[in-house]
């Protein structure tokens, strides 16, 4: 079990699989593959600002946008994120995580606005956290850069400047890297799904694995079902200063994703990072005052204050696997092997658990009481609402019992506290017809489909208690 911190650090990612390409010159070799490792490993003040853009079969489908500030042991990290509709909007995810010397951090969500929560870590003074397997990738990468260098082509490596700065070209087509740099790059590239895409677990073939089609998001279908990558061409410009850090990454990437059934698709990437500041940067102590948020009611304690509460490793294994049971009852497709983590929020305990093209984030009383769930990757979440409910009075009768059966099952101690069940809106979707409910005393709040049959998408109790009731088993 791992204790899981969102961190999909963009510039991190595409600075260990391109700046690790072998060069002809070993000084340029040598001095690209230092000042990569130490911007990664080494350097503890530093900002980070970049944008990407990835694009499947030439459509785009996400586009990022990154600011990191590295102050010590403190850190500011925010991204956003678009991803396009069918109707020409856009629909903006993404988070601000604030973390302090003490291993304190904060995190508000897109999706929950004006809103924030609060763990604890371990603190960290780099922009990546080593590991033992990143520090055998490092290792082999280092090998890879010292033994290579005369199978690249002689202009593939093109020292330059760039206003006013030295800066260092890479221009690679397919089939200009040996065949054990790209198997290396393929490592590289499954590690990074692994750590930053909560897909811990080795990819096994199956007999009915999942069509691509069949997954919520791309960049799902494309973490969890690329077996291989091949490289189609690169153009990437590096630009280090007169002390030989870096300053710049940016440039166009095309690779292929070679999908379980052997189908291999474009996707293009272009990206540009700068890195700045190096020994000014300031990261200022969380205050809700600056951001304008408020506590989430789940992470609400008296005096506001994250209490002194622990969890072994036993207690988080029995949180899972009650998640999966209440998932399984509502009808998912629960998989043994998957991704997930888990953390403190104030009294709560939240867990993530990733299926294959599947998301859900519960919380917990540490007694075992539900306190909110949500189908994350549910397309009702990006759908529109409707006030014409058009449900029969037994289709709202059946949805209320079953609403109630849930709470009697999952959070228990709110049961007796809710009162009559409205619904607000509908919302219908190519999924099927949702409900949007609460009670009238705002207990409780629901998404419930009720076509093609009934299931919880979404469920959070506003109770500021605590749920001293013993959930059913």
């Amino acid at each position: 079990m791992r204790h899981f911190k969102p961190m999909i650090f963009l510039a991190a990612a595409v600075i260990m699989l391109f700046s690790a390409v072998p060069a002809p010159a070993e000084s340029t070799l040598v001095s690209l593959w230092q000042s990569g490792c130490d911007l990664l490993f080494e350097t503890d003040n530093v900002t980070v600002d970049g944008t990407a853009e990835f694009a499947l079969d030439g459509t785009v489908f996400k586009t990022a946008q990154i600011h990191y500030v590295q102050d010590g042991l403190s850190s500011y990290y925010g991204l956003k994120l678009l991803t396009p509709r069918k109707d020409g909007t856009e629909r903006e995810t993404g988070w601000t995580i604030i973390a302090d010397a003490d291993g304190f951090y904060t995190v508000m969500e897109t999706f929950y606005p004006g809103t924030y929560v609060q763990g604890h870590d371990t603190a960290y003074g780099t922009l990546l956290r080593r590991s033992v397997q990143l520090d055998a990738l490092t290792e082999l990468g280092g090998y890879l850069v010292r033994q290579l260098e005369p199978m690249l082509p002689g202009d593939a490596v093109r020292p330059e400047e760039k206003d006013g700065a030295a800066c260092v070209r890479i221009v690679l087509k397919a089939g200009d890297l040996p065949d054990a740099a790209v198997s290396a790059l393929n490592v590289a590239a499954r590690y990074l799904s692994d750590r930053w895409f909560s897909h811990s677990h080795d990819r096994e073939y199956y007999g009915d694995d999942v069509p691509f089609e069949d997954y919520i998001t791309v960049t799902q279908a494309l973490t969890d079902g690329t077996v291989k990558w091949t490289l189609s061409d690169a153009d990437i410009s590096i630009a280090i200063d007169d002390l030989g850090r870096f300053t710049a990454v940016g440039g166009t990437v095309t690779v292929g994703s070679v999908y379980l059934d052997s189908t291999v698709r474009r996707v293009d990437v272009r990206f540009d990072c700068t890195m700045t500041d190096y020994g000014e940067s300031h990261v200022a102590p969380f205050d809700p005052a600056d951001h304008g948020v408020l506590p989430q009611p789940a992470a609400y304690t008296e005096e506001n204050q994250i209490p002194e509460i622990s969890m072994d490793s036993g207690a988080w294994d029995d949180m899972k696997a009650r998640a999966d049971d209440l998932l399984l009852t509502e009808g998912y497709a629960v998989q043994a092997g998957a991704g997930w983590g888990g953390w403190l929020s104030g009294d709560r305990a939240v867990i993530d658990i990733d299926y294959p093209g599947e998301l859900f984030r519960l919380s917990f009383t540490l007694n075992g009481s539900l306190t909110s769930l949500e189908h994350m990757t549910g397309d009702w979440s990006s759908a529109d609402e409707s006030n014409e409910i058009g449900t029969d009075p037994e289709t709202l009768a059946a949805a209320d019992a079953y609403m109630r059966a849930f709470i009697a099952k999952a959070d228990p101690g709110t049961l007796d506290r809710i009162g009559v069940l409205e619904v607000q809106t509908a919302i219908l979707t190519d999924g099927g017809r949702y409900l949007k409910v609460h009670d009238s005393g705002d207990n409780a709040h629901f998404v419930l489909r009720v076509e093609p049959s009934l299931r919880v998408e979404y469920y959070f109790s506003d109770y500021p208690g605590v749920h001293d009731a013993a959930p059913a088993d």
